[in-house]
């Protein structure tokens, strides 16, 4: 973790990939710290500017957040904080328990030998995250794995509904698994059931603890957002 002082943060030695990580690690961890709320305007000269490094990482940083949603960009107005709302995360969480858990069963009752071995090496990756705390790894994993699991589903339509409620939740995960050091472990340990439920080819099992993950990773969330600060009007972080 990039050290949260007020100065600015030079990071000599690192390759381009490895700043625009940290520099999404960094931006990520002030959101949880409540130095940066909902709805703050973020610029790459600012961001740069604190960080002690050029915007080009910083620039793929915002990518690389933007696309698990947690960071909105908008044309012509800039890049801004997601709203992290407990009503919007319930309601989230609610279609999610409603579809996904019924949607992984059907995926497991049809799955082939060539998406469960898939997943199997995924959730490899999912466990050498976890051991390693590498929170930006596991992270890839994880949506790697639900994605693949849910794609696996026989009825696209049900496929298409599931999977517009997980995207939606995505802003929420990097916080999630960066809020608590256990919370890799936790999930990990959780996910383990879905993996076993692929491998005996349980579609039961498979329904009963996909329900069981996603309640464990609502109220988390919840617990979570009830202490971030409440969502203040945008403003430029700089």
């Amino acid at each position: 973790m990039i050290e949260s002082g007020p100065g600015t943060t030079s990071l000599p030695g690192l390759s381009h990939d490895s700043i625009a990580i940290s520099a999404a690690t960094w931006i990520t961890d002030r959101i949880l710290e409540g130095r940066i709320g909902p709805g703050e305007k973020v610029t790459e000269a600012s961001l740069a500017e604190q960080m002690g490094v050029s915007r080009s990482p910083i620039r793929e940083a915002l990518r690389a957040l933007s696309r698990g949603g947690l960071i909105i960009v908008e044309p012509r107005r800039g890049a801004f904080v997601a709203e992290l709302d407990q009503d919007n995360a319930a309601d989230l969480y609610a279609c999610r328990l409603l579809l996904e858990p019924r949607c992984s069963a059907l995926a497991v009752q049809e799955m082939d030998g060539r998406r469960a071995g898939a997943l199997t090496e995924i959730f490899a990756r999912m466990r050498v995250a976890a051991e390693q705390r590498d929170s930006a790894a596991y992270v890839l994993a994880l949506k790697d794995y639900n994605w693949n699991l849910l794609d696996a589903c026989p009825n696209r339509l049900l496929f298409g509904f599931a999977e517009s409620s997980w995207q939606a939740s995505l802003r929420y995960w990097d916080l999630l698994v960066r809020s608590s050091p256990n919370y890799l472990t936790k999930s990990l340990r959780r996910n383990r059931g879905t993996q076993g439920a692929i491998e005996s080819r349980n579609p039961v099992e498979a329904e009963r603890v996909a329900t069981a993950v996603l309640e464990f990773g609502r109220d988390e969330l919840m617990k979570l957002l009830s202490r971030l600060p409440s969502t203040q009007p945008s403003t430029v972080i700089g």
